[in-house]
């Protein structure tokens, strides 16, 4: 047998356990950080191992959020051989033994068995440019959770200091407005038509910002007279400038993904699919990644979560099953999302009509769009495994 090294990854270090075959132990179980110092700890290890043997050692390790990534970049760029496990998996296999043990060393120890006895089945990947995808639309969907209750605070604020405002701007949160509402707020409110003018640029006329001018002055004329809330008024300030921030913020983060998407061809096919814009397309690509590394459709709707769990014993057949849930929640959501728009005014013809079609046999509304994004995502597979964009 060929000699494997398990590998339990946490935080910022690793337990790891050779081995020259199967129940046989090469060496003590060691520590390593996640660090140039303990890398090389390792690298020398495995040196070790393979010169001891003659073969090259296969690294076992499991997928653990983050955390494992670093490692599995040193072993990349050291040309060793790696199997990432689904935890899932290894959790299963563990459940298996009489014995009920949990440790670093014993984690170690089984991942390293389970290899051995040929449990292992290979966890997935990401390229590089998946990846970096990957890191800036779940930051863009972190700000914007941030920055939607950041909104409705403001609004709340908004509506005992200063009520009037909210008549001006249709967007209410527009740069232009935030800009404008911070200037009232401090009180600086002189040359408030050329921000106005700055925010508009060729996109309104000079018109248009001189009713915006002229409406202004009226309602802060009013509104000087009206006694306010200090605390009130500072708290609302500084939830403008938190607004502010957290729009340059998306806004930088939409340029990275524009860029990174301009470089994989996979958003283009994803955006052809009508309903499906700029983000929502970079959202799915980004936690699908390759698509290759799935067999079948039915694979990459596992993967998502969206496949029913069956639970039938005996005599005893479940009347009802529910989505499993064991995937990525963040490809549930964009597709869910992605159902929602295709739906709304028949967008997705295809979609729309199987919706009817479920919706007239009496199922649920949440039901209906579940598993109208479980066929989607068999149009998404469809799409991307043979290259070619979505025909209606």
């Amino acid at each position: 047998m060929e000699p494997v090294v398990g590998v339990d990854v946490a935080k910022g270090s690793s337990v790891v356990q050779a081995f020259l075959k199967r129940n046989e132990p090469y060496g003590k179980m060691e520590s390593i950080s996640h660090g140039d110092g303990g890398f090389e700890r390792l690298g020398e290890l495995l040196a070790e191992l393979q010169a001891e043997t003659m073969i090259n050692p296969i690294i076992v390790l499991e997928a653990t959020g983050h955390y494992h990534r670093s490692l599995v970049a040193y072993l990349e760029r050291s040309g060793w051989t790696y199997i990432i496990v689904n935890p899932l998996q290894s959790k299963r296999a563990k459940g298996t033994q009489l014995r009920k043990v949990k440790t670093d060393a014993a984690d170690a120890w089984h991942l390293a068995d389970m290899y051995y006895r040929g449990d292992v089945t290979l966890h997935r990947t990401w390229g590089e440019s998946f990846m970096e995808l990957q890191y800036v639309t779940r930051q863009h969907e972190f700000v914007t959770g941030m920055f939607v209750q950041a909104k409705l605070n403001t609004r709340a604020l908004l509506d005992q200091v200063f009520p009037a405002y909210e008549k001006i701007f249709r967007d209410l949160f527009s740069v232009t407005s935030l800009k404008v509402l911070v200037r009232c707020l401090e009180g600086n409110v002189e040359n408030l038509v050329e921000v106005i003018q700055e925010g508009a640029g060729k996109s309104h006329s000079k018109r248009w910002v001189e009713e915006k001018g002229e409406r202004l002055g009226e309602v802060l004329l009013y509104w000087n007279g009206q006694p306010k809330s200090r605390s009130q008024s500072v708290a609302l300030r500084g939830m403008v400038s938190l607004l502010l921030s957290f729009s340059e913020q998306l806004s930088e983060l939409e340029k990275q993904m524009d860029e990174i998407a301009s470089d994989l061809p996979e958003v283009e096919l994803v955006k052809s699919i009508p309903g499906i814009g700029d983000k929502l397309a970079a959202a799915i690509v980004a936690e699908i990644g390759d698509v290759r590394q799935f067999k079948d459709a039915k694979q990459l709707v596992a993967f998502a979560g969206l496949d029913p769990g069956i639970f039938s014993s005996g005599k005893f057949t479940a009347t009802s099953s529910r989505i499993t849930k064991r995937g990525s929640k963040r490809l549930r959501r964009a597709l869910y999302i992605a159902v929602q728009c295709g739906i709304r005014g028949s967008t997705n013809s295809k979609i729309r009509d199987y919706y009817d079609k479920k919706r007239n046999e009496g199922k649920p509304y949440k039901v209906v769009v579940i598993a109208c994004a479980n066929k989607l995502l068999h149009h998404v597979y469809a799409i991307l495994s043979k290259c070619q964009p979505f025909q209606a």
